[in-house]
């Protein structure tokens, strides 16, 4: 199984045989040093020959690759609001991977940190998901950019953000509104505050060679 390093992105091999089945663990990359978590699921996954939705990954792409290339997870049920989100994501150069359910949502997240993450209250209804990003390991939590959708919201209200351990928070009956522009506006806004939060810590993991 080949897996990349969330730090300095080196694939590593490692042999199937070699690989836990029933538990977590983790290797030093062999490049950089930097401690890769692996998920027992991940393991289990390949052993049982159960591959990765195609439709939302490439076969030729390792598993638990960071960045996720261009790639954001919109977890939202079909309407003019994610037709919305879909074409924004366009518009900045990203590809939008659509999961069907939940499950399958956190699945996705098993193999890839996407730098950008849209989730809908409606279709995450259980928290799973909002649960399964806030529990990451920072060093890979701080790679996406979290949008949070909800009735309740304030567009861009910062406090909530922050309640809810996201970079932006959108109301979703704005995505509904006549001005189609607001969601192009949010995306090159929370895209842009996350990048600078983390500028001077990720220039510095640079300087030492762990980014």
């Amino acid at each position: 199984m080949k897996i990349a390093c969330p730090s300095c992105g080196n694939n590593a091999s490692l042999p199937d045989d070699k690989i836990p089945k029933d538990k977590d663990f983790s290797f030093k990359c062999p490049k950089c040093g930097t401690s890769v978590p692996v998920k027992a699921s991940a393991g289990n996954a390949r052993a049982a020959g159960i591959e990765p939705n195609r439709a939302d990954m490439e076969s030729d792409v390792p598993m638990l690759q960071v960045g996720g290339g261009n790639r954001a997870l919109v977890c939202i049920p079909p309407s003019l609001g994610r037709t919305r989100i879909m074409a924004g994501l366009e518009n900045a150069g990203l590809k939008g991977n659509v999961p069907d359910t939940p499950a399958q949502a956190l699945k996705n997240l098993e193999y890839y940190v996407y730098p950008l993450v849209v989730i809908d209250d409606a279709f995450d209804t259980d928290q799973a998901i909002t649960a399964y990003i806030n529990n990451m390991d920072m060093f890979l939590r701080r790679k996406i950019c979290l949008i949070r959708l909800g009735p309740g919201f304030d567009t861009g209200n910062a406090m909530t953000a922050l309640n809810l351990s996201a970079n932006y928070v959108i109301k979703s009956q704005d995505l509904g509104m006549e001005d189609a522009s607001l969601v192009n506006d949010v995306l090159a806004v929370a895209l842009s505050e996350h990048e600078q939060m983390y500028a001077v810590f990720n220039d510095s993991m640079k300087a030492v060679g762990k980014a």
